[in-house]
């Protein structure tokens, strides 16, 4: 992959005490308490003080029915002081399920973000669990060296796990705009193109923090790219 300045981008993957992590508000440290570890599939940036993350969670203790899981969806969102906790998938073994969360940005994301901007993209695999945590990310050369060096200054001791090369591949939608693929995604994984819908436009805005006409632009807009890759 190239980006704007024909700097390749790689994926690059490492790991690194918890810790730090909990100290600056990623995760409270007494989500450990009930859980294995939460995995992050996808984050989505709508708003520049929030975060939606897809995430995967690992329940510790005995199993629960996915009935029991939906009922305690209030109490899991004020336990980790979340802004929205919308359970979409339970595991068979009671113990797994897939979920989207929204919350605030803790204050060392914000930093992050505003020094490094586009430049670093969270991405798979990315794990936290009571020890240690995988971290991955997408990067240009000049912006892996400028994460590195955040890391260095906020005393994390990490170690590189992996680094690779990405390649571009031409795909259907391939020209979407940023936004459009976000919100087709997170309309995807909330179940709007389901038959029938688990979540309407409302739900998508509710989430994002836009207005019901501006997903629905997006929605339409995204949706004509990628019908007009297969069907023209």
């Amino acid at each position: 992959m190239i980006t704007g300045n024909h700097m390749p981008l790689r994926r690059v993957t490492v790991e690194l005490p918890s810790v730090p992590l909990f100290e600056a508000g990623f995760v409270p440290r007494s989500f450990f308490a009930h859980n294995e570890s939460i995995e992050v599939l996808h984050v989505y940036a709508f708003q520049p003080r929030e975060r939606v993350l897809l995430v995967r969670i690992v329940r510790s203790g005995p199993p629960l029915s996915e009935a029991e899981i939906h009922r305690r969806r209030e109490s899991f969102r004020r336990r980790y002081h979340l802004r929205d906790f919308e359970i979409l998938q339970v595991g068979v073994d009671g113990r797994t399920f897939v979920a989207l969360l929204r919350q605030e940005n803790p204050g060392i994301l914000e930093q992050i973000l505003e020094d490094l901007g586009a430049g670093v993209t969270p991405t798979t695999p990315t794990v936290l669990r009571k020890d240690t945590t995988t971290l991955s990310f997408i990067a240009d050369d000049t912006t892996e060296k400028e994460v590195f060096t955040l890391l260095g200054g906020l005393g994390v001791r990490w170690r590189l796990k992996s680094r690779q090369g990405i390649r571009l591949g031409r795909e259907a939608g391939a020209d979407l705009t940023p936004r459009q693929r976000e919100l087709l995604s997170l309309a995807w994984n909330l179940g709007y193109f389901d038959i029938p819908a688990r979540a309407d436009l409302q739900k998508i805005a509710d989430l994002t923090g836009l207005s019901r006409n501006t997903v629905s632009q997006h929605l339409r807009r995204g949706m004509r790219r990628i019908l007009r890759d297969w069907v023209t």
